[in-house]
């Protein structure tokens, strides 16, 4: 008889994995800080809370497609219903992406590091995952290779802006390098929010309709538990996005909060000013300690620890002595000293303050 793994796609036992395991832990331990996942510490509000309550008496009924949520959300990018498809998180965008554009054989390109769950959703396509190195000083996007990698079997690309984990904006002259490729591009804007100074690139999509934007409520809105995000692009690239998705992908509740946070955006531009803040005092503290924290642009920071001679596995597991959940991040350019904080609650990141100064300070 042929075995259970044998009879499933081949590409599904060499694709990576997304762990996401630590949450195991880490709710077995609340006492630790969560600083490792870029969640926002700051729960939802009341109306948030009241409206997700007031959404669940009405929880035996199927949803309808959000006109009234998708109009409000579309305003914000001068665009309409129809450009919008709604989705259960970022993550769901990205699954589906790769769904619409690739097949076994073909191609994504992205950089190294990138956010961890592209590429196995990519591989779970039977797709290659072409990653290009960022710039070793800069972080920033290695974009001259990233367009010699560029080839017939080349299906789609992305561009997280501003890129996790190293929180560097691409260039506009360099983004409309890619654009001009008419390869189908995604440009993820997931931490957009924290960067009231940089505006969104959805003006792209009228000159490019190959280009779609990626955008969730986990991070500025603090929903990454309640699991909302968008797809913004054409109205031909969100019909392709509907046709891929599940009905009823994204309910009653998860709707409800979504537009109880856009009735109150005072709610967003307090989680906003929460994070910025410890990004200043963070990014201060390490400096001084000698260590190297590259740009805050989202709700985490990628640090250098390299001066201290410091592994990042050692790191880890010291803050963890100190109740302290920190991101680990995999060598670049040779370097394995790098980790990640994201800022929790005043206590949580004063602990952290505390514990980096006792740990590097010596």
């Amino acid at each position: 008889m042929t075995k259970l793994k044998d009879m499933f796609v081949p590409w599904l036992a060499t694709a990576r994995e997304y762990n996401y395991s630590i949450l195991d832990h880490a709710w077995g331990h609340p006492e630790n800080a969560r600083l490792m996942l870029n969640e926002n510490p700051l729960p939802p509000s009341e109306k948030v809370v009241q409206a997700v309550a007031d959404a669940v008496r009405k929880g035996n009924r199927y949803p309808d497609s959000y006109l009234r949520l998708r109009t409000k959300i579309a305003a914000k990018y001068d665009m309409g219903p129809e450009n919008i498809e709604l989705c259960n998180g970022s993550s769901e965008i990205i699954d589906s992406m790769m769904r619409l554009f690739l097949k076994p054989g073909d191609e994504i390109i992205m950089s190294n590091p990138t956010f961890g769950l592209y590429p196995p959703r990519a591989e779970l396509c039977g797709a290659k995952v072409v990653q290009v190195p960022v710039m070793k000083d800069t972080m920033q996007y290695d974009v001259e290779k990233m367009l010699a990698s560029v080839n017939e079997k080349t299906k789609l690309i992305l561009i997280i802006s501003p890129n996790n984990p190293t929180g560097v904006f691409i260039d506009d002259a360099d983004l409309e390098r890619f654009c001009e490729l008419g390869i189908p591009l995604c440009v993820d804007e997931a931490y957009l929010d924290y960067c009231p100074d940089y505006k969104t690139k959805a003006y792209l999509i009228k000159k490019y309709p190959h280009v779609f934007l990626a955008s969730t409520f986990s991070k500025a809105f603090g929903f990454a538990g309640i699991r909302f995000g968008f797809m913004l692009g054409t109205e031909e690239m969100a019909q392709a996005f509907k046709a891929m998705l599940l009905p009823w992908n994204v309910g009653l509740m998860a709707a409800a909060a979504a537009e109880a946070i856009l009735d109150n955006p005072e709610e967003v531009q307090a989680k906003v000013a929460h994070n910025n803040k410890w990004m200043k005092i963070f990014t201060k503290e390490l400096k001084e300690l000698g260590l190297h924290p590259y740009p805050a642009n989202g709700n985490y920071m990628l640090v250098d620890a390299a001066i201290t001679g410091k592994t990042t596995a050692q790191i880890l597991t010291a803050a963890l002595e100190k109740n302290i959940y920190l991101k680990r991040i995999g060598e670049i350019h040779g370097n394995n000293c790098y980790f990640r904080v994201t800022p929790g609650l005043d206590e949580e990141n004063e602990r952290f303050i505390e514990f980096i100064h006792e740990y590097f300070g010596k």
